[in-house]
């Protein structure tokens, strides 16, 4: 049946102002090929479209690679300087038959005026937005040109910061919707790109034209999944038309509606039965459907498409309870546990981020067990392919919209300019399963409430209330009310964390972020006690690879004290704070190479403490999303991969970390306690093996128990004093080996020291190594005579990839390894290193 909108108007300028249509009858693509210049100069250069304005003038041999060395300092003009981009195209007579012919940019970054045939058709002034307007009358047949001014991003952001009436937290880049992070972050250099930074093309519309479809999911049992669809068109004639839903397999709708004159909201209910559900990574198959739609307007035109969607139900729960308050997400009724990272764009230049980088990315995230990513508000909204492996993959994600760490403006033309974007954003991406949440901000109201803004910048009382109400009225009304409007079915929070990690109340309701390790420099243990009901940040810097460090600096410049190494961290106590924590807990490293390897360990191994906290206290936490996942450069940051797609020790460490089963021992004022946390949603029966031995394999202690694992639990299956163990136990010289074991499987294996690793009593141990060459690269055998600790495998000679990376080898065991490489090359067993932590800090 026909319905409309009070509000359908606005719908309107939403749809009208870049949403993409489902199906044009005729589109001419304007991508590739456009010429660029300085605003001013005479001579045009090739530029490729989509883009940037650095990539152009790296492509075209005027700069060299942004990211090495200090040419970031060097490029700094390129942000400060106008540009003019251009393109001829031609259009044939037959297009001029059709109704409507309208020109579309899905991203200009960021201020923009757009020329046709030397006339301005209009002004651009939001990199998240898409822009498209009619240009038919101002076409001509044959030749056309494009011609479009980018002025630079400075000068706008300073002339527009200039009529406000005080100054704002975060300063002039707030009063700018362009990405934040490429004005600096403490991971991210500062490049300010300009360009038109994804597809441009002509498309025609005619007497109907298909806006958008939405996917209503009203109720779902096992036996019938209760359906709606909601067809947004515009139409220029009134008449009936027939709609048909369907999958590959069956007609689920067929029926005739009637379409009126103008904007029709037409809803039409059907159902799928015997639904397969989806789930996330872990606990099922992400389950999805093609659903295809065709409207045959007038006995002749037809709209046809399609839109894949998944069917679950997800909830956040948000109740008081006797600790505060909870908030974990239920997934098919089920709470589960999130486990993930926080994602950020993964360059700084993001049209070079190629398809393959995605699924890369993806791919490595479903290998570490994740189910949860947060698209944190300091990026971008991300292209279509991320959310569409997220849905195949079965990753939830955590969506912020794109604000962060300041106070932004509340005039009457930057709020339109938002909810154009949160309107064209919410109904590109409401049809996703993988779509958990949306977020209004990032700190934000932590910063206001904790970081000292309104003495920092000496605000008056009106001025600070003025400030507060803009907030307000931006992430408790403008954004929830879009949400509402486009996504009602989805959950909305104005900001994360609410509550700052300096509060004690932080940690008993909504979600967390945890900063007192790094920031506040306090010990990794304190990991062990600050764990909230959800823990959507915490993190610790490490080196990237040591490949990929060596992308951005090489030679002799790569030592310690170089310059080029702190230049390369851009947290401005980075270094400083991750040798106090090195020099802590680490002996000192022989090199720049080794010092790679043992930041890397540290990060790891912190996190490590993070994440069996987290997951340890399940259900009271029930997430465990670490800063971060991925970098944008070769820099020093939090990563777990690097810029170059390399996998730093905190990603093999997230292996076990997540991985379904956890068997997790700790060791505090000298009682051992062991847990294990199940997430899978079945009962198992398991075999606990516990054993202590000495650093040269000697027994000193052993139990065994079959233990009984309830479905996604937590629960504590061995607690005793250490003295009753072994009265005098050489505590440097010891490990406690717990392993959980099922049949002929081990679900989950995990190693306790009692001390921390620079009072360890290593020593210099054998590793016997075998080599088979197999079809992907080649097999590896490892067997050791003592304990090694952070056994580290690098070639530099030979590009390949390990399939396990930093773990600790017992004596006797063996461990089997695959360095997977296109190279074959005989002297392989001379190309490959092996270190450990004994050899990495031996003095030279």
């Amino acid at each position: 049946m026909k319905q409309t909108h009070p509000l359908l108007c606005l719908v309107f300028y939403f749809l009208l102002n870049g949403t993409i249509f489902a199906q044009a009858p005729i589109r001419i693509d304007l991508n590739g090929r456009w010429q660029f210049r300085r605003e001013g100069a005479t001579k045009w250069s090739d530029a490729k479209v989509p883009g940037s304005v650095h990539m152009d003038l790296l492509s075209s041999g005027i700069i060299t690679d942004p990211f090495y060395g200090i040419n970031e300092n060097n490029l700094q003009w390129i942000g400060e300087t106008s540009w003019e981009y251009m393109r001829t195209f031609l259009v044939p007579d037959s297009l001029f038959k059709e109704k409507h012919i309208l020109l579309t940019f899905e991203g200009l970054d960021t201020y923009a005026r757009v020329y046709l045939n030397d006339s301005l058709i209009f002004t651009a002034d939001n990199m998240f937005r898409s822009y498209n307007t009619e240009v038919k009358y101002i076409l001509r047949i044959g030749a056309n040109q494009i011609r479009i001014q980018f002025p630079p991003v400075t000068d706008e952001n300073a002339a527009r910061y200039g009529r406000l009436k005080h100054r704002l937290p975060g300063d002039e880049k707030m009063v700018c919707r362009k990405a934040a992070y490429q004005f600096g972050w403490d991971f991210s250099p500062t490049f300010l790109t300009c360009g038109i930074w994804r597809p441009v093309y002509l498309e025609t519309r005619n007497y109907l034209n298909l806006y958008t479809v939405r996917y209503i999911q009203k109720e779902i049992t096992d036996s019938v999944a209760h359906m709606a669809a909601v067809f947004t068109i515009m139409s220029d004639l009134p008449d009936s038309s027939l709609f048909v839903i369907s999958t590959k397999d069956q007609v689920l709708f067929s029926n005739r509606e009637s379409v009126g004159k103008g904007l029709n909201n037409i809803r039409v209910d059907f159902d799928i039965k015997n639904p397969k559900r989806w789930w996330t990574n872990g606990l099922g198959e992400p389950n999805l459907y093609t659903l295809n739609h065709e409207i045959t307007f007038a006995g002749r035109y037809k709209l046809n498409g399609s839109t894949r969607i998944g069917l679950r139900t997800l909830e956040l729960v948000q109740k008081d309870d006797l600790a505060g308050k909870s908030f974990y997400f239920k997934l098919n009724g089920i709470p589960v546990f999130m486990k993930g990272a926080n994602y950020v764009p993964q360059d700084n230049f993001l049209t070079r981020v190629k398809d393959s980088s995605y699924r890369a990315l993806i791919k490595n995230a479903v290998d570490a067990h994740m189910n949860m990513l947060r698209v944190w508000g300091g990026g971008i909204y991300e292209n279509n392919i991320f959310y569409d492996l997220c849905d195949e993959n079965g990753i939830l994600v955590w969506q912020d919209f794109m604000f962060a760490n300041g106070m932004y403006p509340g005039d009457k033309d930057f709020l339109s300019n938002v909810r154009a974007e949160a309107g064209q954003t919410i109904i590109r991406l409401r049809n996703h399963p993988s779509l958990a949440l949306w977020c209004g901000n990032n700190e934000i109201d932590e910063g206001w409430k904790n970081w000292g803004w309104m003495k920092q910048y000496n605000f008056s009382k009106e001025d600070s209330i003025e400030m507060w109400n803009n907030y307000r009225v931006l992430f408790w009304s403008l954004l929830p009310g879009s949400v509402t409007l486009f996504d009602s079915l989805r959950p909305y929070i104005s900001t994360t964390p609410l509550i700052g990690w300096g509060h004690p109340e932080s940690l008993n309701m909504g979600d967390s972020h945890y900063w007192g390790v790094w920031w506040g420099k306090e010990p990794f243990s304190n990991y062990k006690t600050k764990v909230g009901r959800f823990m959507t940040e915490y993190g610790f810097q490490g080196f990237p690879t040591y490949s990929g460090i060596r992308k951005a600096i090489t030679g002799h410049q790569l030592n310690m004290a170089s310059p080029l190494v702190k230049f390369h961290d851009k947290h401005p106590q980075g270094l400083e704070i991750i040798d106090e924590y090195l020099k802590r807990d680490y002996k000192t490293p022989k090199d720049v190479h080794m010092y790679d390897y043992v930041s890397q360990l540290m990060q790891a191994e912190g996190m490590k403490i993070a994440i069996e906290a987290h997951r340890s206290a399940k259900p009271y936490c029930m997430g465990s999303l670490f800063w971060q996942f991925n970098d944008c450069w070769p820099g020093i940051t939090w990563s777990a991969i690097d810029h170059s797609g390399g996998k730093k020790a905190l990603y093999f460490y997230l292996k076990k970390e997540f991985a379904p089963f956890l068997v997790s021992p700790d060791f505090h004022n000298g009682k051992v306690t062991v847990s294990v946390v199940s997430d899978i949603l079945e009962n198992k029966q398991a075999d606990l093996h516990l054993k202590i031995i000495d650093f040269s394999g000697k027994l000193l202690w052993t139990k065994s128990s079959l233990v009984n694992i309830p479905a996604n639990s937590s629960k504590v299956y061995f607690d005793t004093t250490l003295s009753r163990l072994i009265p005098r136990l050489n505590l440097q010289y010891s490990v406690l080996v717990a392993e959980l074991i099922s049949g002929n499987d081990t679900l989950s294996k995990n190693l306790l020291y009692f001390d921390i690793p620079k009072n360890l009593k290593l020593d210099s141990c054998i590793i016997d190594r075998k080599y088979t060459e197999i079809p992907e690269g080649y097999s590896i055998e490892l067997t050791t005579d003592k304990l090694a600790k952070a056994v580290y495998l690098y070639s530099t000679f030979i590009v390949g990839e390990v399939s396990d990376n930093f773990f600790d080898m017992l004596p006797g065991e063996t461990k089997k390894i695959v360095f997977r490489t296109t190279t074959k090359n005989p002297n392989f067993t001379s190309f490959l290193w092996i270190n450990t932590l004994y050899s990495a800090c031996l003095k030279n």
